[in-house]
């Protein structure tokens, strides 16, 4: 039976799924007090058509706990959070006495440190992304149609580029435009994304015409990060 739970929002934020396969982890130490960790992702389309995302982390504990932010660890590419024991509220006599132990403890050497009091090592949300200012697309053509891959370069690279742009918020730079071998053809268009741009894929399916598939960039390409977005564009694209 939980304690504690306790639940932080994070805006603006999409989980790394191949970091982070599981959504709800509970194999944690029998010596410790954490219980399960749930991460639940959301991604909601307003009425302007943006998008946007956000990821809740739920911590449930066998003892009472506060979840605070280790700004120590915490940085661009990671946030970290601590367990911490509640401050308890102390009687007049006793923050007196308190007072004195403090000034003991601040003349002799520390037994522990700060970090050492902690009840539990730091949870941390592996929110990975590198910051990317250019987004690189390849398209690939697999339709029957051998100009497939080059009308859909004219319509992103010309006539919905300035869109698109705006969008993502960064520049778009197509930089291969090719064709799979003749066997492979896609009856949809398919869309590869590396797992810190999705928002920027499901942009790119709402400007597409007809239906895409989205779907992680597989891991064996993971390394390729000349390429940010893979299009293959299926027999669906007219």
């Amino acid at each position: 039976n939980s304690k504690t739970e306790t639940s932080v929002l994070l805006p603006n934020t999409l989980i790394n799924s191949i970091l982070l396969p599981e959504r709800e982890v509970t194999s944690f130490s029998e010596e410790g007090i954490l219980e399960k960790m749930l991460l639940e992702e959301k991604i909601t389309k307003k009425e302007n058509g943006e998008i946007e995302f956000q990821v809740t982390l739920t911590i449930s504990s066998t003892e009472e706990h506060i979840l605070v932010l280790d700004t120590e660890k915490s940085d661009s590419r990671h946030l970290t959070f601590a367990l911490q024991k509640p401050v308890k509220k102390e009687t007049t006599n006793a923050q007196e006495q308190q007072k004195v132990e403090s000034i003991i403890i601040d003349l002799a050497p520390p037994a522990i440190s700060p970090r050492e009091e902690m009840l539990l090592h730091p949870v941390t949300a592996l929110m990975s992304y590198r910051r990317v200012v250019q987004l690189n697309l390849t398209i690939l053509n697999a339709s029957p149609h051998p100009d497939s891959a080059q009308r859909l370069a004219v319509l992103l690279d010309r006539q919905q580029k300035r869109t698109i742009e705006k969008r993502i918020g960064m520049k778009l730079k197509i930089v291969n435009i090719s064709s799979v071998r003749e066997q492979t053809i896609l009856p949809k268009t398919k869309i590869y994304f590396h797992a810190n741009l999705m928002r920027e894929a499901l942009i790119l399916a709402q400007i597409l015409p007809g239906e895409q598939v989205i779907v992680p960039m597989p891991q064996s390409r993971i390394s390729k990060l000349a390429t940010d977005v893979e299009i293959y564009v299926g027999k669906n694209f007219e």
